[in-house]
């Protein structure tokens, strides 16, 4: 009897795929986001401050993908 296959480990498969190349900007802007925000609730009053900028937060989203919208719908995309 031929043995089992190996599994591959934990690292392998969490960077298999195609080589990358350049920095991770990011994961850079998540954990930095992640810090800032822990920041922000370790400030006194800190929670309203963040409550704000949620709704500042989705407010933009939420009119930028109108826009998108909007910018579709009058110039849709050409046909090859």
């Amino acid at each position: 009897m031929s043995e089992p296959k190996k599994r591959p480990g934990f690292w392998w498969l969490l960077f298999y795929g195609r080589p990358r190349r350049g920095f991770p900007w990011l994961l850079v802007a998540v954990l930095g986001a992640a810090v800032v925000l822990g920041l922000v609730f370790a400030v006194p009053g800190g929670v309203d401050v963040s409550r704000v900028g949620a709704a500042g937060l989705f407010l933009v989203v939420f009119v930028a993908a109108l826009a998108l919208a909007f910018l579709a719908i009058w110039r849709p995309r050409r046909r090859p």
